[in-house]
Parts: structure tokens; sequence; C-alpha cells
């Protein structure tokens, strides 16, 4: 009796551990998920964003981009110095001084031309070829240019945007620039540099009288007859330091972006400073008798406008217009502004360019306008 207890107390356990067993076995691990299939990928490659530009006008836009062309040298500019890495061409190509400026790999990207102005050369395939998700112009814009933003993007069924590019508008339109492209971070700094030099401009210029502002003449081209116009664009940096540009709309024959006059007419308004481009007379103009005549020319009153690796006043009128306030302010009233032009150039250099410049770069960039020899 004894002994069949004990079978039976056995063949109990035994079934209480099976039991048991059963129920801690582990569960049958879950299967991997499929990949998400190729239309779905497509479909997030795909997706967009409502943006409104500039002009007011609102376009979808991919939500990463990736890939963008620029319309103008303007914009050249700014994605290049936002992020390089999205530019599939150039709406201009660099000149010498720029590839300075420029890593070489982007020297072969096609350009395409700018679709605008008298000069435009835009190349419809180029562009397409180069298979960009957006197309983003630079600079100033009116009703007839939105216009035309509008035809361009029917034409070729790309998102077509503009950011305002004047003095004012500047650092909005780089942080918007930043955000679209990737990088906030530079276009942030561009942004805030920018802010903070249109302020000190503004806060110190309130010091000169009306009656002190000095009269400007800009000379461009072989005979410096070819100039720019008060009020606009291509004037504002001078404008905005204290300037008084002495040519209108009604001295010159307009062209676009400005406009050309006569040597008699110079004479007559007989300026205080003249500012040179590099493609000019600066070098020869001592020499020339009908030049020399000017007060300007006699109390050695002018000056080349930097160049390096753009203009820095107007052509093209960029944002190296924010380093030109600082140039410009302390040449024309140099006991009014208290800018260090070596340091500020320095600055500017490294958070636009990332170009790290010593004090003798910086001298030899303005050899011909601050640290002229008399």
């Amino acid at each position: 009796m004894n002994r069949l207890r004990r079978m039976l107390s056995l063949f109990v356990c035994i079934g209480l551990f099976a039991a048991l067993s059963g129920c801690s076995a582990p569960a049958t691990p879950p299967k991997e998920q499929p990949a998400a299939p190729a239309a779905a990928q497509q479909a997030n490659a795909n997706e967009t964003v409502s943006f409104t530009d500039s002009t007011g006008r609102t376009v979808q836009l991919p939500k990463k981009i990736e890939r963008v062309a620029s319309a103008g040298p303007l914009a050249n500019i700014a994605i290049y110095a936002i992020n390089p890495d999205t530019l599939v061409g150039w709406a201009m190509q660099p000149s010498p001084s720029t590839k300075g400026y420029i890593d070489p790999k982007f020297d072969k990207l096609p350009v395409y031309g700018k679709f605008y102005g008298q000069k435009g050369n835009f190349n419809r395939e180029a562009l397409m070829a180069s298979n960009p998700q957006v197309v983003i112009d630079f600079g100033q814009w009116d009703e007839n240019y939105k216009r035309d933003l509008d035809k361009l993007q029917e034409q070729i069924g790309i998102p077509v945007i503009c950011l305002d590019g004047t003095l004012q508008k500047n650092a909005e339109s780089f942080r918007m620039l930043g955000k679209l492209l990737g990088n906030p971070e530079k276009g942030n700094a561009i942004a805030n540099y920018t802010d903070r030099i249109l302020k000190e401009v503004k806060e110190q210029g309130v010091k000169i009288p009306a009656d002190k502002r000095l009269k400007i003449y800009c000379g461009q081209g072989k005979d410096a007859l070819s100039t720019i116009i008060q009020h606009t664009l291509h004037t504002e940096a001078i404008e905005y330091v204290g300037g008084d540009v002495v040519v209108d709309k009604n001295s010159a024959q307009l062209q676009r972006g400005g406009g050309t006059v006569s040597l008699e007419q110079v004479l007559a308004w007989n300026p205080d400073i003249i500012l040179f481009t590099s493609d000019s007379i600066y070098d020869k103009v001592k020499n020339d008798p009908s030049w020399a005549a000017l007060k300007a020319i006699k109390d050695n009153k002018y000056y080349e406008i930097p160049d390096i690796p753009y203009n820095w006043l107007n052509r093209p009128p960029g944002p190296n217009r924010i380093i030109g306030l600082v140039w410009l302010s302390k040449l024309l009233y140099p006991d009014v502004y208290n800018f260090d032009v070596v340091k500020e150039t320095q600055e500017f250099y490294k958070i636009m360019y990332n170009k790290t410049l010593s004090e003798n770069d910086v001298h030899t960039m303005l050899a011909k306008s601050t640290f002229k020899k008399n």
C-alpha cells in the first residue's frame, strides 16, 4: 500500500511539473515586420510643406530639400553660404576671384543662366537636366517680377520662390533660407551679424548733420560713366551710411540697375567722393586731365570698391553689402563711426564664407581704399 501511494505521488508530481513547464514555455517570437513598401518610401520622399515667400506667394515645397537651383547671382551667393551641397548649378559662372572662396568640387556644376534682366540667358533645358526640387531667387522684387515667378513655375513645373535681399530684410531672409536648406545655425549666424551691423550703423549715423552728408558718385566700366541711380537697391548701402548719390533717374540714360551719364555731368556735380568698381579707371584717373579737375581726385578722395569674392556695395547688391556698410561708413565718416574695419572684416568672412583672413589679407583687399597711400 505504501509503495502504491509513493508511485501515485510520483505520477502527480510528474504531471504537475509538465503542466508548469508548458505554462512557462517561451512564446513564439514575433515575426519581423516587412520593410515599408517602395511606394510608401516614395510617398515620404514626396511629402511637402506650405511655404510663403517674401513676395507673399504660397507654394508647396518638399519637406526635405536636397537639390536647389539659383535664379540669379545673389541666390548663388546666399545658397552657397548656407548649404553649398544643395546647389545643382550656377545662374552665373563664378569669377576667378570668387573661385578662391569656393570648394573646387563645385567648379564643374552646370551653368544654366539667370532668367531675368536685359541680359537674361536662362537655359531651361540645362536647368531641367540638373533636376532641382526648387528654384530660389534672392533680391529685390515688385509685382511684375512676382508674376514672372508664377510664369516660370508654371513653365518648368518646379516650385519657384523669392527671398527679399534688401538690407532691412536680409537677416529675415537668411533665417528662412537656413531653415529651408537644413542649416538654421548658419542662417542665424549670418542674420545675427547683419542685425548687429545695421543697428550700430543706424545708431551712429544719426550724428551726421544733414548739411554734412557727402556727395557720392560711383563710376563703373571702362570710362566710369556707367553708374548707379539714387534710391535704388544699388545705392541702398551708400545711403544707409549717410552718403548722397548725385545721380537721379532724370539725369541719366536709364538701364536696368543703373544708367549712363556724361563726363560733363560728373564735372558739374563735382562730388566729394568717387567710388570706382574694379573694372574701371581707378589706376588711371589721377593722370587724366579731365577727371583730375574734380575735387574728389584733387583731394585724393577716390577709392576702389572691394570685390573679393563679390562687390561690397552693388555689383551685385548682395550679402557682402553688410561688411560694405562697415567699410564705407568708416571711410566716409571716420570720426562718426567707431568700427574696427579689420576685425569686422575677419569676423564677417569667417561667418559668411568660413574663411580665416589675416590682417595682411584685409589690408590687401582694402589697399585702394581704407589703406591707400596718398
